[in-house]
């Protein structure tokens, strides 16, 4: 009896350091107790939570752990990473440590992230770049804006839903079948005048063109040197004549004005009184004899040598 006893206690004792020597095993070999490790260093403001014992991944795969977390002042903290060697040579000197979480709410852990551009790998002891984790905190409160901010869009886009219901707003004007004709009309309209207006600048284009290859008045006007030089002496000619006539202007002015004064013979005799009167004593008193001289002429043709012959002229007038 007491030897199946002591049997049982040994072999629940050999059990039991079995049992321990796996754990032993199994945490040696998480915490890189017992395979070739190297160190790497990196340097936070805020750890968010990370812990001694958290674990390293590199491209999604745990390749260590935390080893130490130490205070250097007061906007830093150092992180040393103890990772498997086997490892280092991927590991190159321009990668990144982040903090990040272990599924949405677990464990906090460092992630490395390798970099696009070529560098050597990492050494033992090196301190790699960092990147500051976004807090909880950080992200409820901006969450917390945003929904503030959400809130408020809905209930402005409620209240702009109850205008547009209301009638006689833009969306009742959208929703009419008249209006949405009219602006199709003036659209066409508008295309129409728009074809107009390329065919006027087509016309205007060639016109253009004819002017530059010296077509027309117009292209002789721009482009023909003879024309431009007759017309030119033309312009020349015209203001010659406009000074020729500026001159001629100016010398009436002076003789009128010189018979306005009574200068000269024309002014005496248009402007003395005296010499009118005796050419009007003269035109009557000329009168006066011709009609003496025709009453002469009459008594005359009732002598008899001369009214023999008026009387033959007379008959040889009415035979004629």
């Amino acid at each position: 009896m007491e030897i199946s006893k002591n049997i049982k206690v040994g072999v629940f004792v050999l059990a039991g350091t079995g049992l321990l020597i796996i754990a032993l095993y199994l945490i040696g070999d998480r915490q890189n107790f017992f395979g070739a490790t190297f160190e790497l260093q990196a340097k936070f403001k805020n750890i968010n939570g990370l812990m001694p014992g958290n674990n390293v991944r590199y491209t999604g795969i745990d390749v260590g752990t935390v080893k130490k977390v130490e205070i250097i002042d007061d906007s830093t903290v150092q992180v040393i990473m103890v990772i498997e060697e086997k490892v280092q040579v991927f590991i190159k000197k321009n990668a990144t440590a982040n903090v990040g979480t272990d599924g949405l709410m677990g464990n906090k852990l460092i992630n490395i992230t390798s970099s696009d551009e070529l560098a050597q790998s990492v050494e033992d002891g090196d301190i790699i770049l960092s990147t500051n984790p976004i807090g909880t905190d950080a992200m409820m409160r901006t969450l917390d804006k945003s929904n503030n901010n959400i809130k408020d869009i809905t209930e402005d886009i409620k209240k702009i839903a109850s205008k547009l219901n209301k009638p006689n707003t833009l969306w009742s004007i959208l929703m009419d079948t008249t209006v949405a004709d009219n602006l199709k009309e003036a659209v066409l309209h508008i295309n129409v005048t728009g074809k107009k207006t390329a065919l006027i600048a087509g016309d205007l284009n060639k016109i253009i063109n004819d002017v530059k290859l010296g077509k027309g008045t117009a292209g002789k006007l721009f482009t023909d040197t003879l024309f431009s030089y007759k017309l030119n002496q033309s312009m020349v000619n015209i203001k010659s004549i406009s000074d020729s006539i500026m001159i001629i202007s100016s010398e009436f002015k002076s003789v009128s004005k010189k018979i306005n004064q009574g200068d000269g013979a024309i002014a005496a005799l248009l402007n003395d009184t005296s010499i009118t009167n005796n050419l009007h004593k003269s035109l009557l008193n000329l009168k006066n004899g011709a009609g003496g001289f025709s009453e002469n002429m009459e008594a005359l043709k009732q002598t008899w040598p001369f009214k023999k012959y008026f009387t033959k002229q007379k008959k040889s007038a009415k035979k004629i």
